[in-house]
């Protein structure tokens, strides 16, 4: 008996049903066969690969006037698939069994809704989509070639701050023609057809295509990732495309078109808050008390000042004893964290100001925190704390304070003033030297006769690191003839613009020296990020770091005259900071309000929290979602309960007037 094509079809969607039903009850518990699981994985990819030639096979020998009739819509699929090839394959991002079939789908359904627009609606559909697409590959290329990562439609309220940024960043990439000469191509094509496909709305119409798309939407779940060895949804490719918790991994699983679409549509959904979600951190907060034990670190700097300096970009390679002393000084005589960690998150520097001040984790889902959370108010963060013990808290940085909405988000967090470039009375010159910045800062950076905190951004070791940014080229000679041909010019370049954050440093020395406040203050200095804007290839290679998280491996330098010099190994990171400040200055501070712990305790294990679900515990870099080894759970648990606890406090703005 000859079977018909609907029978053969019929029987392989059972067939991969099957097997999906075998993966799931035998392969998402522990113990069980990753070699095994591995094969099955295969088998289905393939079966899956066949199926889809099942159902194309009708159609085989209409092939030439399918062509002809969808010349146009056929065009534009050629097209996104060829650039997303291209990026996968410059970035190099691996793909996976789900990729064909998402982006097949998705394809497949602008297309369809291409097709049942009006003619003139949809030609304009079409070419916006060509001109749109082609935009977006090559911006995301861009951004990926900076940030090691994709952007989301929800950062547009940054766009000025990243075409500042971006200025004088720009690389030559052969991929960038290869987008334009695509996209151009297929224009050009698309016009010259002069011919738009169409489809009719009715019901007759659609039942000839409406199997299609289930069919391959049954092929992506069918190939889809599932939580392995673990009954935990945050371990599924359904999760990572429900809340597209990093970008990287998604266009790996589901290809920038579907995140184009995805994160569009998201963008133009609003957020709303539940009383679920009230009660959802109640809950954690009641069972999740942090007993802190007081330790040899304990009050120690009580009643004294503070000078917090972020350092934009700073890296330990910066750290001579000829170049520059005062840090050296810091580094040499005080407290030095050497394994110290500074995550970067989406908003870079203003997600570590976030983190500095509050110990939460920085909105990854719903937008930057700078904007989205730009009014929330922290009644646990650090200028508070110090409000309470009736300090002077000022904040400070070279930059107008407009930028990433500094003037709202420093209020929330309860700082008394925050002087930007214009109430400094600072130049668009004046900006780029923190020394400068220093002096101009200086009567209300150091008061005289009150305590203060003062937290102070620098602005000098921003990119780029080229002779057009004045504070390189300034200092390049110096730093030429230290080095030499020992370095290569883009970290000379890279030093040559963080000398003037030394100069700053030696200034408050002195202005502390005079004034007869050096023995009651504390001068700490840390990073705001890693400098992503340096070639990456040089600055890899002359740190020797060969995995991408520890990039993020910062510096933390705590001064105060006649503390005695330690180094530090114990993994720390920015979250631990504020709780560490509480423990040092005796601040009346609820450690379980943070996510990070104080340094010196032992009553807590060191995490690290990474912007894509990823955590490090100083021996294993470990990701929430996957199937990637090394695997704890007791970890996991933690991280994955803090991210969600995070994105819901400031959804709701919790800690305002707590």
């Amino acid at each position: 008996m000859k079977l018909k094509h609907k029978d053969i079809r019929n029987i392989m969607l059972l067939s991969l049903g099957i097997l999906l039903a075998v993966r799931l009850i035998f392969f998402l518990k522990d113990g069980t066969s990753d070699l095994v699981e591995s094969i099955l994985i295969w088998i289905i990819f393939v079966e899956s690969i066949c199926f889809l030639g099942v159902i194309i096979y009708p159609v085989k020998d209409n092939l030439k006037e399918i062509f002809a009739k969808y010349q146009d819509k056929i065009y534009i699929a050629i097209m996104i698939f060829l650039l997303e090839i291209g990026l996968l394959i410059e970035n190099n991002l691996s793909l996976n069994y789900v990729y064909l079939f998402s982006l097949l789908l998705m394809i497949l359904l602008l297309s369809l809704l291409s097709l049942i627009l009006p003619k003139v609606v949809s030609k304009t559909f079409d070419i916006v989509l060509i001109v749109f697409y082609g935009f977006y590959v090559f911006a995301q290329d861009y951004y990926h070639r900076i940030f090691s990562d994709f952007f989301s439609f929800k950062e547009t309220g940054t766009i000025n701050e990243g075409i500042e940024f971006a200025k004088g960043m720009y690389e030559f990439s052969f991929l960038h023609v290869y987008i334009v000469v695509i996209t151009l191509t297929t224009l050009v094509l698309y016009i010259i057809l002069r011919r738009t496909s169409h489809l009719d709305f009715n019901m007759k119409s659609l039942k000839k295509v409406y199997l299609l798309p289930i069919f391959i939407f049954f092929l992506v779940n069918v190939n889809a990732q599932y939580p392995v060895k673990s009954a935990r949804l945050h371990l599924s490719d359904h999760y990572l495309y429900y809340s597209t918790y990093s970008k990287d991994r998604f266009v790996s699983k589901f290809g920038t078109l579907n995140l184009l679409v995805k994160d569009g549509l998201s963008s133009l959904t609003p957020s709303f808050t539940t009383k679920r979600d009230i009660e959802y951190i109640e809950d954690y907060f009641d069972n999740n008390v942090k007993v802190h034990t007081d330790n040899e670190y304990s009050n120690m700097f009580e009643g004294k000042n503070l000078i917090f300096i972020v350092g934009e970009s700073f890296d330990s390679i910066v750290v001579s004893e000829e170049l520059t002393p005062n840090i050296y000084k810091l580094k040499s005589e005080g407290l030095d964290f050497q394994n110290h960690f500074i995550p970067v998150f989406p908003r870079t520097t203003c997600d570590t100001e976030v983190i500095f001040n509050t110990s939460i984790i920085p909105s990854i889902q719903d937008g930057p925190t700078c904007y989205i959370y730009n009014e929330n108010t922290y009644s646990h963060s650090l200028a508070e704390l110090f409000n309470d013990e009736q300090y002077a808290t000022n904040a400070f940085h070279n930059n107008y304070k407009e930028f990433y909405t500094r003037h709202l988000v420093y209020e929330g967090f309860g700082y008394d003033n925050f002087y930007g470039m214009h109430e400094l009375d600072l130049s668009a010159e004046d900006i780029r030297y923190d020394s400068v910045f220093l002096e101009k800062s200086l009567d209300y950076s150091i008061p005289e006769n009150e305590l203060f905190y003062s937290f102070m951004l620098t602005l000098s070791g921003h990119s780029p690191y080229e002779m057009s940014n004045i504070a390189v080229n300034e200092h390049y000679d110096l730093v030429h003839e230290y080095y030499g041909d020992s370095a290569p010019e883009s970290i000379k370049m890279f030093i040559a613009s963080q000398i003037e954050t030394d100069i700053m440093i030696g200034k408050i020395f002195e202005d502390l020296e005079d004034k007869g406040m050096l023995e009651d203050t504390v001068i700490i200095l840390t990073n705001d990020h890693y400098p992503y804007a340096l070639d990456h290839d040089d600055y890899e290679d002359y740190k020797n770091i060969d995995e991408e998280f520890m990039k993020n491996q910062g510096v933390m330098y705590i001064w105060a005259d006649g503390i005695e010099h330690e180094e530090i190994t114990k993994l720390t990171s920015s979250f631990d900071f504020l709780p560490t400040i509480i423990n040092m200055f005796g601040l009346e501070g609820d450690y379980s309000n943070y996510v990070g712990n104080d340094m010196f305790s032992n009553d807590y294990n060191p995490i690290v929290y990474f912007k894509d679900f990823s955590v490090y515990d100083g021996t294993n870099h470990y990701y929430l979602s996957g199937s990637s080894e090394p695997y704890n759970e007791n970890i996991i648990s933690i991280a994955s309960e803090y991210y969600e606890l995070c994105r819901k406090l400031l959804k709701v703005d919790y800690f305002k007037d707590k």
